[in-house]
């Protein structure tokens, strides 16, 4: 009995592809116009989630959000956002209501959890690091947003995401 070699990198790939087309087309086709699917990546140098290269979008705004949860908005919703090229924002879940939110020197907590660091993108406010440093308990509907990557424009500038302008959820393909 001989051995089966092993697929290829660009045949898994491949595969991968196809069965991603799959469900993306199942799941248009399953929706019944009532959401519908679309992939994403992140085309910024620099970019805000640096683990997640491929990502599958569920346009249907999720009734329950968790900590850890990708969520997207329409960039235009948050004014800070503006300037951002793409259609929508794609950042991770680091609180929801009731957490105890603490930013202290340039270090980010959510329920005295390190979920963040650095203030990098404070010049682009024209302030201080120092002014963005605050402890808050999280309202209702709304939820502290982060990017992992240090250079994130994300809550810690702008203020918590309102439920009301997420779209959907985002998984992590690769």
């Amino acid at each position: 009995m001989s051995a089966q070699p092993a697929a290829s990198v660009p045949a898994r790939r491949t595969k991968l592809a196809i069965g991603v087309a799959v469900v993306c087309a199942l799941s248009i086709y399953l929706g019944h116009g009532r959401s519908f699917v679309s992939l994403s990546h992140d085309p910024h140098e620099v970019n805000c989630l640096p683990e997640l290269h491929l990502a599958l979008l569920v346009h249907h705004q999720p009734d329950k959000v968790e900590r850890g949860d990708y969520l997207f908005w329409k960039a235009s919703s948050i004014s800070a956002l503006a300037y951002v090229g793409e259609d929508f924002v794609l950042k991770r879940v680091a609180g929801v209501p009731g957490d105890t939110l603490s930013i202290r020197g340039e270090q980010v907590f959510i329920n005295e959890r390190l979920v963040a660091e650095g203030l990098e993108d404070a010049v682009l406010y024209k302030r201080p690091a120092s002014s963005f440093q605050r402890t808050e308990v999280i309202p209702p509907d709304r939820y502290f947003v982060v990017g992992t990557a240090r250079m994130s424009n994300d809550s810690r500038y702008w203020g918590y995401l309102p439920h009301a302008s997420i779209v959907g959820k985002g998984y992590r393909i690769y």
